[in-house]
């Protein structure tokens, strides 16, 4: 029995190390962000603008989010700015490889389909690698 917990413990080690490595491996990526831009079915519906950003703290449970900003479309008369959206999802990423494990994640895909979807009219998703 003491040797299986030297090697169960041996193992657990090297299990360790390498995910330290393996996160060294996105160490230096620029991180990605992913903005979703939703429109409702409902025009400006506060109760399901809130439905949505309540649903989207969950979203920081899915590994290799750093953060997840939610809001309101801030309203303007500047003619080159579109606020014609409801609500909107910023995820910030540690790495594009996050991003897409993020894509086939069950929280995201019930997210997206369970509450996002049957509210948005429209959904308009921007992806891109910020240089810090």
């Amino acid at each position: 029995m003491k040797i299986l917990n030297k090697y169960i413990s041996i193992l657990i080690v090297l299990g360790l190390i390498s995910s330290v490595s393996y996160a060294e491996d996105f160490k230096n990526e620029d991180p990605v962000y992913h903005v979703v831009l939703i429109w409702l079915k409902t025009y400006r519906n506060e109760m399901r603008i809130n439905k949505i950003i309540n649903a989207s703290k969950e979203l920081k449970n899915i590994p290799g989010v750093l953060e997840v900003s939610t809001g309101k479309v801030l309203r303007s008369a500047r003619v080159i700015v579109d606020d014609t959206f409801d609500v909107s999802i910023i995820i910030k990423f540690a790495s594009k490889e996050y991003l897409k494990d993020y894509l086939v994640h069950p929280i995201h895909i019930k997210i997206a389909n369970e509450v996002i979807k049957p509210l948005a009219n429209k959904i308009t998703v921007y992806d891109t690698i910020i240089q810090e």
